[in-house]
């Protein structure tokens, strides 16, 4: 997108535990190092990739406040665990860690509150969360468990710009002595996440692009096709999924300009415009929306991309004012402009009195033509106003 915005991912895989109630995981490093492979891969992810295997509850926790912490607007974000999940007596839920103990998660695991607020404070508008966990509640031997046992993933990560993968929408329960298990195998998921990006099978439409809604529909397909009892979960909010989360490997580029190509790659923009979006000046964010609105009109379709992009994100924006006129900017592009006439030459004076049929015919198109430009002109947007005028706003 911009040309100071990041892509940074943060893999966590938790498989070894202290206590000895949590079962050992099999799987969860070889397949958090093959996630961590296919999206540093230039040719596909292209993230800034940072791994953590089997780290204590502290460290992991300075870790991912330090991974949200002092990012931009346009910045990409994707944490993405494989550990277990548990949920305590109130139904709290958590992320275990190396040293977590199950008597006292709140202190030892990463509760999902925290990481919601670390979400919630980072000024990206582009976050993706995948969980790929063996939810399971934990309890005393022979104690009933009376927590809820949905997940209700959509109350505990809500928010701006953020999509919420997971390996499963419900919560299931088996116990074997003082063990805690799940039915569904946590590679299954982060295998398919791994498979769609790699093969570049999750290109549904074959723009050469993977978005976040298409990678979402190839794991579901596979992860329903090798286990019919578990069901991958998604919510949305902010984003309708259709910011990018990796190349196709094998797709032939796509070139910017050619039309009917398909989605382009989005472009840089203007490093002035950047640092207008990345203000906490109000006035400045508000310029910036007529700035993008005019790109939108690009012959460069990754330029005309980026900046349909960039007027999503403020339309989530906290000013109301940023947040309307890039709401109004989409709306008027989604409507399409009045397509321009066709140009009608100067026919002159009639011959003769009175005029033939043919040259009045003529004339009323020109003058239909001539109606037509007036309206045309008159719709374009107005120019921004004055930066001062807007000081008192910031």
């Amino acid at each position: 997108m911009s040309g100071d915005s990041r892509r940074s991912a943060l893999i966590v895989a938790t498989y070894d535990y202290d206590d000895a109630r949590l079962k050992k995981l099999r799987t969860p490093e070889r397949d958090a190092e093959a996630l961590a492979r296919v999206l540093g891969d230039p040719n596909v992810g292209n993230f800034e990739v940072d791994f953590s295997v089997n780290e204590p509850d502290a460290l992991l926790r300075r870790k991912i406040g330090a991974f949200f912490r002092g990012r931009d607007r346009a910045d990409m974000l994707l944490l993405h665990f494989s550990c277990h999940g548990v949920k305590d007596d109130d139904g709290s839920l958590y992320f275990a860690t190396q040293d977590t103990q199950l008597e006292d998660l709140d202190a030892t695991a990463i509760g999902a509150d925290f990481v919601n607020r670390q979400m919630t404070k980072s000024r990206s508008c582009r976050i993706v969360l995948t969980l790929d966990c063996c939810y399971s509640g934990a309890f005393a031997k022979g104690m009933a468990h009376r927590a809820d046992p949905g997940m209700h993933i959509g109350e505990r990560f809500d928010g701006r710009g953020r999509v919420v993968l997971t390996a499963s929408n419900s919560m299931q329960f088996a116990f074997e002595d003082d063990e805690v298990e799940d039915d569904a195998s946590p590679s299954i998921f982060t295998s398919a996440l791994v498979g769609g990006l790699e093969s570049g099978e999750a290109d549904r439409d074959h723009d050469s692009f993977v978005t976040i809604d298409e990678l979402y529909d190839y794991v579901f397909e596979r992860v329903r096709d090798r286990t019919p009892n578990q069901t991958p979960g998604k919510w949305t909010y902010g984003e309708e999924g259709r910011f990018y989360i990796a190349r196709n490997p094998l797709a032939e580029p796509v070139p910017q300009t050619k039309p009917g190509a398909g989605t382009p790659e989005p472009a840089q923009l203007p490093a002035d415009l950047v640092a207008d979006l990345n203000s906490t000046d109000t006035a400045r964010r508000f310029s910036a929306v007529y700035r993008l609105e005019r790109l939108l009109q690009s012959r460069e379709t990754g330029i005309s991309e980026a900046a349909r992009l960039e007027l999503e994100a403020l339309a989530e924006d906290d000013s109301m004012s940023v947040c309307e006129a890039a709401r109004a900017a989409l709306g008027r592009r989604r409507a399409g402009p009045e397509p321009a006439p066709e140009p009608v030459e100067d026919i002159g004076p009639p011959p003769f009195w009175p005029p033939p049929p043919d040259w009045i015919k003529r004339k009323k198109e020109a003058d239909e033509a001539a109606s037509a430009t007036a309206r045309l002109e008159s719709a374009q947007p107005p120019l921004p106003p004055p930066l001062s005028r807007w000081k008192s706003s910031s």
